[in-house]
């Protein structure tokens, strides 16, 4: 009797673990396009129900229970999440600088005519009009108009940039910008994913291991942990209840349940009135900065500026869309390049028109020449002076838009002053010079003319998105290479599923067998002792 309730147990848990084991199958099956869904197996053992079994036969059978769910493992390689993230991390960055290069292709975009080298091309044809007709007032008003238009244009291209900076990172000044900027919006997705991962990490602490629910859990995990590694690039330790601790660089943000580490961002003008930092004369930094703070502690700073430390992922992008760096083409460097451009374009033509020999067409009487003077410049800065310029500020000297303006570009030229004639009107000299400067090699612009300093930072903008998109390109292959590895573990494998289905279907059904021949023993048995 004691051996047919035995089997009547041992048939019993049988059921029990068979439909479990279906119901992992069934789970597999339907998760199998679950995104970030590890498949899951069934480890089985046998259940021992009497402790020490020893050497006695006796024993050993009646402590065998049958079978018992040992764990359900779940098919993952950690070194190749771990992997994956660090590349997806780096694949974020270029995709960040990538987008930021296409914005600055755009904004340099002079296939309709209406950019810097059209302007800088009229302006040298107006010059080369005003050349060959020094005492013309059209052509001298043609002139101040061309480099009019060239001014606009580049103060128009430089709001451009700085919008493009501004979009990114804010202006440096204002909350409100950085709060409407592509990175205030990250740091937060930022600083969520890390609660979400605390979260689960606290699930994970109270959940037995190896069972579906723990498995599901570490999904869910290592999908946000992808996600946070899109941002920036992290380190991961994991314990052995599945929970784990995240580092970015070696500071610790997530520690098991708890996040004792976020990010915290501020623009660059609060930064520096926080550290005694005059903004923006001693300040070389990005337009916001990120710092770590620990949320336990009321907000207690860890690291006041951790821009340095954050080179990868969406973040790192973002954070160093401006640096002006040699070896680094962006909105900071391109914008930096175009204020050097016109400094010098004021620097050149101011020296002409106010150099010593120079002559102008007297507004009193436009027969005769006289002498120009230091206060005859063509360009001018924020200041109204030729210093300081960018090109932002660079304008027209306001003095040749007036009625008899036009009469102070300097035409005439007299290298021996003693040939001085006042008469000659007609001397265009000191234009030829100016025009001359088509071509010059200028020792400011690295031995480059004026057109030719514009077209190449236009060709290296080009250049640099099309290394970014090979970098970016090369590293999709490399993530989505290690992607596919990762799926070639954990993806849920039909056929399979389909054997491990029949397999335990059959054990469920033969379990059901014993289990009706056991009980109909056992009533047959309780009917003849009635």
């Amino acid at each position: 009797m004691v051996s047919l309730f035995s089997s009547l147990n041992i048939a019993s848990n049988a059921l029990s673990v068979n439909e479990s084991a279906i119901s992992v199958v069934s789970h597999n099956v339907a998760n199998m396009n679950t995104e970030g869904y590890s498949k899951q197996k069934v480890n089985l053992a046998t259940r021992n129900i009497a402790g020490s079994i020893g050497d006695n036969v006796e024993n050993q059978i009646r402590a065998n229970g049958g079978v018992m769910i040992a764990n359900v493992k779940r098919y993952t390689n950690e070194y190749l999440n771990n992997y994956y993230r660090e590349q997806n991390s780096i694949l974020k960055g270029y995709e960040q600088q990538l987008g930021n290069l296409d914005d600055l292709a755009d904004i340099l975009n002079d296939l309709e005519g209406t950019g810097i080298d059209a302007a800088l091309s009229d302006f040298y044809e107006a010059l080369n009009n005003l050349n060959e007709y020094p005492a013309s007032s059209t052509a001298r008003i043609n002139f101040i108009e061309t480099a009019r238009t060239l001014t606009s244009i580049m103060n128009s291209k430089s709001v451009e940039l700085e919008q493009l900076t501004s979009q990114v990172l804010g202006d440096g000044v204002s909350e409100e910008a950085l709060e409407n900027s592509q990175i205030y919006t990250h740091y937060k997705e930022f600083n969520n994913k890390l609660e979400e991962l605390a979260a689960v990490n606290k699930a994970l602490q109270v959940t037995q291991t190896g069972t579906l629910e723990a498995n599901n859990l570490l999904d869910k995990r290592d999908l946000i942990l992808n996600e946070i590694s899109e941002f920036v690039d992290i380190s991961v330790q994991e314990k052995p209840n599945g929970s784990v601790y995240l580092y970015v660089g070696d500071n610790l943000l997530v520690k098991g349940a708890e996040v004792v580490g976020e990010l915290d961002i501020q623009t660059a003008k609060s930064y520096c009135d926080a550290n005694g930092i005059t903004y923006p004369d001693d300040w070389d930094g990005q337009d916001a900065v990120i710092s770590i703070v620990d949320p336990t502690q009321n907000g207690k700073v860890i690291v006041a500026n951790a821009n340095e430390s954050i080179q990868q992922g969406s973040l790192g992008g973002m954070l160093h869309s401006a640096d002006v760096q040699e070896d680094v083409t962006n909105a900071g460097t391109v914008l930096d390049s175009l204020n050097h451009l016109a400094q010098t374009i004021a620097d050149v033509f101011n020296d002409l028109n106010t150099r010593e020999g120079a002559y102008c067409i007297n507004p009193d009487d436009t027969g005769k020449l006289i002498a120009t003077n230091e206060d005859n410049l063509i360009f001018v800065g924020a200041d109204g002076t030729g210093e300081g310029i960018t090109a932002g500020n660079i304008t027209i000297n306001a003095d040749l838009l007036t009625d008899d303006g036009c009469w102070n570009i300097s035409c005439a030229y007299f290298e021996d002053l003693a040939n001085f004639d006042e008469n000659a009107v007609g001397n265009a000299q000191n234009v030829a010079a100016m025009l001359g400067t088509r071509n010059e090699k200028l020792a400011a612009l690295d031995g480059m003319s004026l057109e030719d300093y514009y077209t190449g930072l236009v060709g290296k903008v080009a250049s640099a998105g099309d290394n970014i998109q090979t970098l970016y390109d090369t590293q999709s292959g490399v993530v989505d290479g290690i992607y596919n590895q990762i799926l070639r573990t954990s993806s849920v494998d039909l056929n399979e599923e389909l054997v491990d289905l029949v397999k335990y279907q059959t054990a469920y059904a033969a379990a059901a067998q014993v289990f009706n021949t056991c009980n109909n023993c056992l009533d047959t048995l309780m009917s003849l002792g009635g």
